[in-house]
């Protein structure tokens, strides 16, 4: 029983999660050879999961939870681009990026949670 009326497809949701770890890839490319770079890499793979699987793998029940929950994930997804490419590029000074993203992440996960909760749109 899904109390949330979302349908899981397979395809999408493992065209994502490789499309998530080619631009956690890139990153780690961009950062090659400076301070925690493969922290970078996993880190951004894991943001870029955690936003393109609801926003292009799942179908919702309703049509506006739909609409709602793929344009905060896209937002999520282009400010994770920019916060880990920067970082990336300047090279990664280790608290400000497990802080910053962590609670982005954690702001995008509590708001995503909360947007599933509403049962009318």
């Amino acid at each position: 029983m899904n109390p949330y009326n979302i349908k899981v497809n397979a395809v999408l949701v493992a065209i994502s999660v490789v499309l998530s770890c080619l631009i956690g890839y890139l990153a780690f490319s961009i950062g090659e050879g400076k301070e925690n770079d493969v922290l970078c890499g996993v880190f951004s793979t894991v943001c870029f999961m955690a936003t393109t699987v609801p926003m292009v793998g799942l179908q919702y029940g309703q049509t506006r939870l739909g609409v709602n929950v793929r344009v905060m994930s896209f937002l999520f997804f282009v400010l994770f681009l920019v916060s880990h490419f920067c970082f990336a590029a300047i090279g990664i000074k280790m608290p400000y990026y497990i802080i910053l993203n962590g609670i982005l992440l954690l702001v995008y996960c509590g708001v995503l949670y909360k947007m599933l909760q509403i049962n009318k749109i």
